[in-house]
C-alpha cells in the first residue's frame, strides 16, 4: 500500500522548457476543491459510503521519533524496528502525514519538514459512525481505521490492516497525535490559474555585478553562524546611507558546509546566479547574502527557523544595512525555511517575504490573519510534485481573505503549466513580475 520512495534530497531541479506567461489572481472565484487544485480530482465513487462526518483534510502535528516510537509501544508492537521503517528520520526533523477524506476515497500523504515524500490512496468501501475501510489503489489489500471526531480534532487508531508491511508504518504515523483538520471539505480555493498575461519585463541596467560576489568561507568571519555569500552592490558603503538587505535562503541541493566547495554550488543557483553571471543590475540596490546551511547533521533538511534569524542579527552588526528594509527570500527548501521563521518569530524584523515552492501550512494554522501583518508574496507551479501546491495556495487563500485584521499585502502566482522550478523565471524576471520593486515598495 505504503509508496513513500526514497526522500527527496534535491529539490532543485532544471527549468521547465520555454517561457510562458505566469498567472495570478485577478478576482476571488469559486475554483476546484483543494485536492482537485494539487492534484487530479478524485472520481466520486457511485454508491460510496456516506464520510461527511470526516470529509476533509486532516494533517497531524510534526511528528518526532520519540512520539512514534511511543505510538508503537502503546499499540503493543515492536518499536526497534522504527529506523527500517523510516530510514530517513536520521536526516530530517520532524514527519507530518496528511490523510484527504471524500468522495469516497482515502489519499494519504507523507512529509518530511515539509517536502512530499510519497503517499498512497484507495478507495472506501465502509464508513461507520466510528470506522472507516480502505481498499488500496496499488495492492490487492484493505485497512480500518477507527475515527473518533471532536470539533477540528481526528483521533486515528489503525484496526484490521492486511497489507503486508504496513501495520506497523500506519500505527507510528497515526497514533503518534490526533490530527487536526486544515481544510474543510467545503473549501473553496480562488482561481489562482486564470488567465492573465503579466506585463512585459523590464529591461535589465548594465552590470558589473560578478566583480562583487565574495564567497565567506564558514570560520572567516567573526560572529558568522554559517559561511556564505555576499554581494554588495556599487551604492554601498560602510558610513554612507544603510542598504536594504536581502537575505536569500536556498534549496537542499545546494546545502553544505560554507567550504571552497560548498559556497561555489551555491553560487550555482537562485539569486547567487544572476550575479555571478552579471545579470544582477548595478543599479539594483539590495546587499544580497545567501547563507550556506549544513545538512550533514540532524535536524537538517532545511534551514532552520533559528539559524534565519541568527543570521539576521549577525547581517544588522555586520553590515551598514537599514533595519527596516529587510527582505527574505528562498526557494524550495529555503521557502519551507521561510514560512518556518515566520511561524516561529514573526515578521517584526522583515519588511517582506518572497517564498516560492514552499510550504505554509503550519504558519497559517498557528497564527491565522495575524500572519498577513508580513506583506507575501508567494509562487508556486501547479504541477509541482515535491511541495504540493496547496502548501502554499491555503495560506495564501486564507491571508488574501482575512478582514480582521486584512493582510497587509498577500499574493499568490500561480504557474499551471510548470513544475518545481519556477524560481528561475521569477528570479530573472523572465514571468514579467518586477518582485525587486515590490519588495523595495514596503518598509518596516
Amino acid at each position: 500500500m505504503n509508496a513513500r520512495g526514497a526522500l527527496a534530497i534535491s529539490l532543485l531541479v532544471a527549468a521547465c522548457g520555454a517561457a510562458t506567461p505566469a498567472t495570478t489572481r485577478p478576482s476571488v472565484t469559486p475554483a476546484p476543491t483543494p485536492a482537485a487544485t494539487a492534484s487530479e480530482a478524485p472520481t466520486p465513487t457511485v454508491g460510496a459510503p456516506d464520510t461527511s462526518a470526516f470529509d476533509g483534510i486532516w494533517a497531524s502535528a510534526p511528528l518526532t521519533r520519540d512520539m512514534m516510537v511511543a505510538a508503537l509501544t502503546a499499540h503493543g508492537l515492536d518499536p526497534s524496528n522504527f529506523d527500517e521503517m523510516f530510514p530517513d528520520f536520521g536526516l530530517i526533523g520532524h514527519y507530518v502525514l496528511e490523510a484527504e477524506i471524500g468522495a469516497g476515497r482515502w489519499r494519504h500523504l507523507d512529509f518530511e519538514d515539509g517536502v512530499t515524500v510519497g503517499g498512497w490512496g484507495g478507495t472506501i468501501s465502509h464508513a461507520g459512525a466510528n470506522s472507516i475501510t480502505v481498499t488500496a489503489d496499488d495492492n490487492p489489500c484493505s485497512v480500518s481505521f477507527g475515527l473518533v471526531r471532536s470539533g477540528d480534532q481526528l483521533t486515528v487508531s489503525v484496526g484490521q490492516d492486511d497489507c503486508p508491511n504496513d501495520l506497523a508504518y500506519e500505527v507510528a504515523a497515526y497514533e503518534a497525535a490526533p490530527l487536526t483538520l486544515i481544510q474543510a471539505a467545503d473549501w473553496q480555493a480562488p482561481d489562482w490559474s486564470a488567465p492573465q498575461v503579466p506585463p512585459p519585463p523590464s529591461t535589465p541596467g548594465p552590470s558589473t555585478s560578478r566583480d562583487r560576489l565574495a564567497f565567506k568561507f564558514a570560520g572567516t568571519v567573526p560572529g558568522a553562524p554559517l559561511g556564505y555569500l555576499e554581494y554588495l552592490p556599487p551604492s554601498y558603503s560602510k558610513k554612507g546611507d544603510p542598504s536594504p538587505l536581502l537575505l536569500f535562503l536556498h534549496g537542499s541541493g545546494e546545502s553544505g558546509v560554507g567550504d571552497v566547495r560548498g559556497l561555489a554550488v551555491l553560487a550555482g543557483a537562485g539569486l547567487p546566479i544572476l550575479i555571478q553571471t552579471n545579470q544582477w543590475p548595478d543599479d539594483r540596490p539590495f546587499v544580497m547574502l545567501a547563507p550556506q546551511h549544513d545538512d550533514s547533521t540532524p535536524p537538517l533538511f532545511c534551514m532552520t527557523a533559528d539559524e534565519i534569524n541568527d543570521f539576521i542579527s549577525f547581517a544588522l552588526d555586520q553590515y551598514n544595512v537599514d533595519p527596516n528594509r529587510i527582505y527574505l527570500t528562498g526557494l524550495s527548501c529555503g521557502a519551507i525555511g521561510l514560512w518556518s521563521y515566520l511561524d516561529k518569530y514573526g515578521g517584526d524584523a522583515i519588511a517582506a517575504a518572497l517564498p516560492i515552492a514552499g510550504n505554509g501550512v503550519q504558519a497559517i494554522e498557528d497564527h491565522g490573519c495575524a500572519l498577513g501583518a508580513t506583506p507575501i508574496w508567494a509562487f508556486h507551479g501547479a504541477k509541482d510534485p515535491n511541495v504540493v501546491p496547496r502548501d502554499e495556495i491555503y495560506p495564501m487563500t486564507v491571508l488574501h481573505d482575512c478582514t480582521s485584521p486584512a493582510a497587509a499585502d498577500a499574493r499568490f502566482t500561480l504557474y499551471p503549466q510548470f513544475s518545481h522550478d519556477v524560481w528561475t523565471r521569477t528570479y530573472n524576471l523572465q514571468s514579467g513580475y518586477d518582485i525587486y520593486s515590490w519588495l523595495l515598495s514596503h518598509t518596516k
